[in-house]
């Protein structure tokens, strides 16, 4: 009898235990104030690093005002030193060079971003996103 007593309890004791549900979402939804707010507090967040960055000497941009993609990437530039080398730079000083913003004493036309040369280097240059690049009328 003690053994079936035994038995049962362990039993019951090894059943599964229903899920605990988990609790309902106590945020509301964003609203697009608090989308910008966040983005604005991003922004100069970042801003507050590339200054940073700078001190350091660990920032050396290429364009009037420092890129932000470099210290997102990379943790500090070296654009400014590779456009003077007239070796490629980050997507965001190539855009900015064709913008008329550039900061280095070089030719503009020798800008290239990383992407470029990399289509340039493998003769895929014509391929946009694996399609071949629209013709210019």
């Amino acid at each position: 009898m003690h053994a079936t007593l035994t038995f049962l309890l362990l039993l019951g004791a090894c059943a599964p235990t229903p899920a605990v549900p988990e609790p309902a979402s106590t945020t509301a939804p964003r609203t697009p104030d608090d989308l910008e707010l966040r983005r604005r507090a991003m922004t100069d967040e970042l801003r507050a690093l590339v200054s940073e960055l700078e001190a350091a000497g660990r920032y050396d941009c290429c364009i009037a005002h420092p890129c932000k993609l470099c210290a997102v990437r990379a943790g500090g530039c070296r654009c400014g030193e590779a456009a003077r080398a007239g070796e490629p730079v980050c997507e965001e000083c190539a855009t900015m060079w064709l913008k008329g913003q550039g900061a280095e004493p070089v030719e503009r036309s020798s800008i290239r971003s990383f992407l470029e040369a990399e289509r340039m280097a493998n003769g895929d240059y014509g391929v946009i996103c694996g399609q071949p690049r629209p013709a210019t009328p």
